[in-house]
């Protein structure tokens, strides 16, 4: 009769320990290739992002479309509201595009911070109304102080606030020339995004040091700007302390150019050229390297 052999105390604890050796070198290396595959799949969203935008300025006389219609957050059919994103659905045919793979903010968290959740509007046009919800707060903010000018106290207009696509031939170096970049919405106390996205972002300076406004004119009819107040650095945990862009990917945000082609950029690599200041406090010093203008 054969004695059943068991392993002994000292090697299922040696086993035990290689297991334990084994996990802390690949779980590292899993997370890092998960993080790889999340920036990879927004790049992608991006590209397909400014794929829309082109296919948009193709059908338009070469125009951008505007950051948002009217500011009144509500897609009901009688006066509806539109954003960029609302806009580019025919190109796209996909709302999950406007979503970074970055954020893990769902779709129903979206739709119920925003002004007007979809299940609150009348029946008829709730579907219209998510799809509003979804694109203002997409994960891809425009640069729409100088691609999409919103200007507010519009009063021959009749209008509070009217917004107008900057012209395609206006834009000097497509290729050095942010048009969108990853976006927050909101944050917690402890600096964690919240709401979503957020369909427009600030660029970090406003005037050069010669005193030069380098924002295009207000659409005609309006007399005053509306902004997100810009850059501020002041306050760590702002929602605008870099303008509403915000980087998804370890320090890292996707990032749109206008001639059509994405790139991941560190954060603090998007103000270059530019002296951030609170309020758009600071100046251009260096117009070759600034990468929002039209120039």
């Amino acid at each position: 009769m054969h004695k059943l052999k068991a392993f002994t105390l000292i090697e299922l604890l040696v086993v035990i320990a290689i297991i334990a050796i084994l996990a802390a070198i690949l779980f590292p290396v899993f997370a890092q290739a998960k993080l790889a595959a999340k920036k990879t799949a927004g790049l992608s969203n991006t590209k397909q992002y400014l794929t829309a935008v082109h296919m948009y300025l193709a059908d338009y006389d070469d125009r951008f479309p505007p950051v948002q219609y009217n500011r009144l957050f509500d897609a009901n059919p009688a006066n509806p509201d539109q954003t960029i994103g609302n806009l580019l659905q025919p190109y796209m045919r996909n709302l999950d595009i406007l979503k970074s793979p970055g954020s893990d903010i769902t779709a129903d968290q979206r739709d119920r911070s925003s002004p007007f959740p979809s299940n609150s509007v009348d029946p008829s046009y709730r579907r219209a109304q998510f799809a509003f919800n979804m694109a203002f707060k997409t994960d891809y903010g425009l640069n729409f102080q100088y691609y999409g000018r919103m200007g507010r106290d519009c009063p021959t207009l009749g209008l509070a606030f009217f917004s107008l696509g900057t012209s395609g031939s206006a834009v000097q170096n497509t290729a050095a020339s942010i048009f969108i970049v990853n976006s927050i919405f909101g944050r917690n106390n402890n600096g964690d995004p919240i709401g979503g996205g957020n369909v427009g972002v600030d660029p970090p300076c406003r005037f050069t040091d010669g005193g030069r406004d380098t924002f295009p004119q207000l659409p005609s009819g309006c007399n005053d700007l509306y902004t997100l107040n810009g850059w501020n650095p002041n306050n760590p945990l702002a929602a605008n302390v870099f303008g509403h862009a915000w980087p998804y990917h370890s320090e890292v945000a996707n990032v749109g150019w206008t001639d059509s082609h994405a790139s991941a950029k560190r954060i603090s690599a998007l103000s270059v050229g530019c002296d951030v200041q609170g309020n758009w406090g600071g100046t251009i010093f260096d117009e070759d390297a600034y990468l929002w203008d039209l120039d």
